[in-house]
């Protein structure tokens, strides 16, 4: 049977309390990058990027259902992302 061993680390409180902050602010950082069921939401730029396309095939592509736009304000010009997962998916069936 293994023995357990702990460790004992000391270090500056100062230190430790800048380390925690920014564990604190990184955490946030990804967090503002997920939608609320945890689906990280992409900008049209990132969607051509990710599928080597243009912005007339990325149209193409909202237009006929291919891919779900996401609209964050129920505006007509308001922000328009994709879910991650989606573009995904779409790489891993080879559907692009």
């Amino acid at each position: 049977m293994e023995k357990s061993t702990v460790a004992i680390i000391t270090i500056p409180l100062n230190e430790w309390n800048e380390t925690r902050s920014k564990i604190n602010d990184l955490t946030n950082a990804v967090q503002s990058l997920t939608d609320e069921k945890g689906n990280e939401l992409l900008t049209p730029k990132e969607v051509c990027e990710m599928l080597k396309i243009g912005r007339t095939t990325y149209q193409r592509y909202i237009v006929n259902g291919t891919l779900t736009p996401i609209r964050i304000n129920k505006e007509k010009y308001s922000k328009v992302y994709v879910k991650r997962a989606e573009i995904e998916a779409m790489i891993n069936e080879g559907t692009t």
